[in-house]
């Protein structure tokens, strides 16, 4: 490590020990409401950012009942001046999180996040999601490697059984339900929350062929781990990120397919895929909200969009006569 970014992080480190009460304030009041290990962490990166910004911003440490709602629209355009909408309201229910809990523990007596108002966010828009005949192709010809298999079903559990990233990072060997009529796998949520999820049974299979002849030799302490990487330990959820990106390259060369370099496709899409094809087979929105681990049902009413060739055929098949006659 250079001398200037052992010096930045010394000062970050310092910067943070000032507010060290606060934060553990925070961190409690997270795992009592049962937030995952990984969304405490990401608050806590959004928290730090804002803490450095307001010593960047004031040159000197800020009382956080000093803060005022000025500063935070300050931080929120400083770090979001090109980014989604949806990603500044994240930052912001984040700081409205932590001055709640310091409110509930008595420290402060006013929350200035809560007078910033959230950035509105275009309604009705559709989310990404690829057709049958692309993720059918996407499984097919994805890039070839050592890895085949193994990315192959880390793939499919997120098209075709709606799992995240990080709960496939997350997917044990002890998960996996090994019921040759009724086969499926336990899944730990957001808020680790588990669900169960029935599979298909070829999907089933696959899963039980990586594990018995593709799996590499895991280390002891990661022996439980599902999906390991080439080293024995547990696949990241970058490495997962990563090997959706490569196959979505892949299948943009393909012949007729360069369209899909604009639908900007991440692993996430994967997922809108499953929820969207969920609906248009007729599978009831309380069913699909279970099936993905939806807390509130909103949610799952995202997937309700219809395409026009929907639309053309509803509107093809309903006999209007009656209507017309004389």
């Amino acid at each position: 490590m250079n001398p200037k970014d052992k010096h930045h992080l010394d000062m970050e480190k310092d910067l943070l020990s000032n507010y060290e009460e606060d934060l553990d304030i925070f961190r409690v009041y997270l795992e009592d409401l049962g937030y995952s290990s990984l969304t405490i962490r990401n608050y806590f990166y959004d928290v730090k950012l804002f803490l450095i910004y307001l010593y960047d911003y004031k040159s000197q440490k800020v009382g956080l009942d000093t803060v005022t709602k000025q500063d935070i629209a300050g931080f929120l355009r400083k770090h979001h001046r090109n980014a989604s909408k949806a990603s500044r309201n994240r930052r912001l229910m984040t700081l409205r999180t932590l001055y709640k809990s310091l409110m509930k523990s008595e420290v402060l007596v006013y929350n200035p996040a809560q007078d910033v108002d959230m950035a509105k966010q275009e309604k009705g828009r559709l989310p990404t999601y690829l057709s049958d005949e692309e993720l059918s192709l996407l499984f097919t010809a994805m890039p070839p490697s050592d890895y085949y298999i193994r990315n192959k079903c880390i793939l499919m559990l997120m098209g075709l059984a709606g799992l995240r990233v990080v709960e496939v990072h997350n997917l044990n060997i002890s998960d996996i339900i090994r019921d040759q009529e009724d086969p499926g796998i336990e899944v730990s949520g957001k808020g680790n929350k588990a669900r169960y999820i029935p599979l298909p049974i070829p999907l089933y299979q696959l899963l039980l062929d990586y594990e018995r002849i593709f799996r590499s030799k895991p280390k002891p302490n990661h022996s439980n781990a599902f999906f390991v990487s080439k080293r024995g330990v547990r696949i990241s959820r970058r490495r997962i990120q990563e090997i959706t990106e490569n196959a979505f390259q892949f299948l943009e060369q393909q012949p007729g397919f360069q369209y899909l370099e604009q639908k900007k496709l991440t692993a996430h899409k994967l997922r809108h895929t499953f929820g969207t094809g969920m609906v248009r087979d007729g599978t009831d929105l309380v069913t699909i909200q279970q099936l993905m681990g939806h807390t509130n049902l909103n949610t799952t009413q995202i997937y309700t969009h219809v395409s026009n060739e929907q639309k053309q055929k509803a509107m093809r098949n309903k006999d209007f006569s009656r209507f017309f006659s004389s």
